[in-house]
């Protein structure tokens, strides 16, 4: 992605926001416009009641005194009409960019390694999607529109006063700008910081209601209810103190731009008082001046927010940077090889080596070779392995050396959306979509028809009475029994018709009746087809072509009969 020492301006993120902006551009153009309008119609009232006092009021003139008047309430109203639509352009933008980039970041961690998902807290990457994302965006649509029309304001406020009077601009700017500026300057490493801790805080939090929501039957069943509350408080307590310390330095700025602003309104007082006695001034200008005081004040407090904006920005773009960053598990410029049309579904290993942890290899230069249509049995200890295989050949991951091939075709050269509908892989713990039953098969085949779904239902032994294409399957699919569970997998498994199967510890968790009847559908839905069946434990009878075991990062092939446990 973006090395560390590029410029933030140059970060994808920024990158892909300023494209979808620009894809809106007339739409920003609009909002920007219109923000100038109101702006314009706000800065009118100062003026208008000096024109009330001083022309109007003071000279008897009961014409230009209801002309002012009216104006003064027109001028709010035109407002208030020009607030409403830019409102709704302003969503309509802003809705944009933050759905524009969301997209683009899942795309990106659609692509990730299983592995990647191992290492990172779920609740980690919800706060990053979500919140780092949000302040990106309102940075990108808030910041140039906060900074165009407050450097507008301010200029159109500096031409109006200096129309009125001269010395009495000169100290307006005085009194109003420089201590506001050098106080907001003088906080930006404060804010940064509190952020980054809030942010890092809420990360923790969200991960803790995710690990305890997945976890919430062991919890039950360990009476863990009160320590996971004790630790939940204690969580709280921290999110409190960083949100204590963020709010600090929040009001401390908004405090000293306040002071400030006050002691500014003071001396345009005292001043125009001065001016007013000496009779340099007239009533309505030092009314004006007033008015225009709090005006310059407003641009001055929305330039300090757009700096403040920038480094909670740049806290943001670091944590996703830490996301885009994260190594891709294929490199897809490699792709230049296609697999036979009709695939016969070979397998072959040749001297595969790979490690999680370098000098730590769970396979090492491993040779394997399968034959077409043949079903295979491959064994040995849990955590030795055999799972690494089912992800190597599904390309989550790449061999360190070596090469795999697929009828003689090295998969390092196939797209990875080719070698996915080729070859399925049904694990223990199937993952299911909230939804129906239908639903979840259609995710593979989307236009298959009810008629064939509700075959395939019952080629798979779900009678209709207890699981139909209606039934509710729930996020984990705990409506269902485990054994409904992995029959519906291998159901989805029929319908997504590959000329491979990988059975991955599927049935490590169910009896041994079960085992054998789901065993018995695989061999007879898919005679003729390459099936790898990856287990610790067997206890089966069924007939194998071939059976390896898995030992040291080496295949072995056994011959006799199996045991029991293995490894």
């Amino acid at each position: 992605m973006m090395p560390s020492s590029s410029p933030l301006w140059r970060h994808p993120i920024l990158h892909w926001g300023w494209l979808l902006l620009a894809v809106r551009r007339r739409l920003a153009l609009r909002v920007v416009t219109l923000s100038f309008v109101a702006s314009l119609l706000a800065l009118l009232q100062p003026w208008l009641s000096k024109v009330l006092v001083d022309d109007g009021a003071l000279t008897g003139d009961l014409k230009v005194l209801a002309t002012a008047a009216g104006l003064m309430l027109l001028a709010p109203l035109l407002g208030l009409a020009v607030e409403s639509i830019t409102r709704f352009d302003y969503l309509e933008l802003s809705s944009h960019v933050l759905f524009g980039l969301r997209e683009r970041v899942f795309e990106h961690l659609q692509t990730l390694s299983p592995v990647y998902y191992s290492r990172v807290g779920f609740g980690d990457l919800i706060s990053r999607f979500d919140g780092d994302l949000a302040e990106v965006q309102r940075f990108l649509v808030d910041g140039p529109l906060a900074l165009f029309n407050g450097l507008f304001s301010l200029l159109a406020v500096v031409i109006l006063m200096g129309f009125l009077s001269l010395p009495m601009t000169l100290l307006v700017l005085l009194a109003m700008l420089p201590l506001p500026l050098l106080h907001g300057f003088h906080k930006r490493a404060a804010v940064e910081g509190s952020a980054r801790e809030a942010r890092r805080q809420s990360t923790h939090l969200s991960n803790f209601f995710l690990d305890s929501l997945r976890a919430v039957k062991l919890i039950q069943s360990a009476n863990g209810e009160e320590a996971r509350m004790t630790a939940l408080r204690e969580r709280h307590g921290d999110y409190y103190q960083a949100l204590k310390a963020a709010q600090q330095t929040g009001f401390s700025l908004a405090a000293g731009q306040r002071v400030a602003g006050l002691a500014g309104t003071a001396l345009v007082f005292g001043g125009g008082g001065y001016l007013l006695s000496k009779g340099q001034i007239t009533m309505g200008v030092l009314i004006a001046f007033v008015g225009y005081s709090a005006r310059v004040a407003g641009p001055v407090h929305t330039l300090m927010g757009v700096l403040a904006g920038w480094q909670r920005l740049r806290v943001s773009l670091e944590r996703l940077s830490e996301v885009l960053d994260a190594e891709l598990p294929r490199q897809t410029d490699k792709v230049s090889a296609r697999l036979p049309v009709v695939l016969q579904g070979e397998i072959a290993l040749d001297e595969v080596s790979f490690a999680y942890e370098q000098g730590k290899p769970v396979l090492h230069k491993a040779s394997l070779h399968i034959p077409a249509g043949s079903k295979v049995l491959l064994i040995g200890p849990s955590g030795g392995g055999k799972s690494t295989l089912a992800d190597l050949l599904l390309g989550h991951l790449q061999p360190d050396h070596g090469n795999i091939f697929i009828d003689g075709v090295a998969i390092d050269q196939v797209s990875v959306a080719e070698l996915r509908r080729r070859v399925a892989l049904v694990d223990q713990e199937p993952a299911f979509f909230p939804g129906t039953v239908a639903d979840n098969l259609r995710f593979v085949q989307p236009q298959a028809k009810d008629a064939e779904l509700f075959d395939i239902l019952q080629s798979v032994g779900l009678e209709a009475a207890e699981v139909h294409l209606q039934t509710p399957v729930g996020g984990v699919g705990t409506a269902l029994s485990r054994g409904q569970r992995l029959r519906l997998a291998l159901a989805r498994a029929i319908l997504q018709n590959p000329s491979i199967l990988v059975l991955d510890e599927t049935t490590s968790a169910v009896d041994p009746e079960m085992e054998c009847q789901l065993l018995a559908l695989v061999h007879r839905r898919f005679s003729g087809r390459t099936c790898v069946f990856i287990t610790h434990h067997v206890r089966s009878t069924q007939d194998w072509d071939l059976i390896y075991r898995l030992h040291h990062g080496e295949f072995e092939v056994i011959s006799g009969a199996v045991a029991t446990h293995v490894g």
